[in-house]
């Protein structure tokens, strides 16, 4: 089974369907965004590197080139992603400008 990272959208998702775990990891962004996370049992948290950041703005200059900005912590959620193999779940469509540059990213979709 892949292993997931979900951002907040996903996160918000989950809750509104009233579920009460999921298996997979978020970001301390994540939670500081949503604190509501934390109510989700198995979700572990990962705390960005210096390694992700420096990705991160590697890929936001990428995605500047490509006339295709995003959030900071979007693009910094992307990076985590790419660097630990694992699948964004997102229901956030702009997260297609990643996968465009960097077609490795796994990206599901949720709506």
């Amino acid at each position: 089974m892949e292993e997931v990272l979900y951002d907040t959208s996903a996160l918000i998702d989950h809750l509104k369907r009233g579920e009460k775990s999921v298996k997979g990891f978020t970001t301390i962004l994540n939670v500081v965004e949503f604190p509501k996370a934390l109510d989700l049992k198995g979700l572990g948290i990962i705390y960005p590197t210096v390694e992700d950041y420096d990705e991160a703005v590697k890929m936001a200059i990428g995605l500047l080139n490509m006339g295709k900005p995003m959030p900071a912590v979007d693009i910094l959620i992307g990076a985590v992603c790419l660097r630990r193999g694992l699948t964004l779940v997102t229901a956030d469509a702009h997260f297609k400008h990643i996968k465009s540059m960097r077609n490795e990213l796994r990206l599901k979709l949720t709506a």
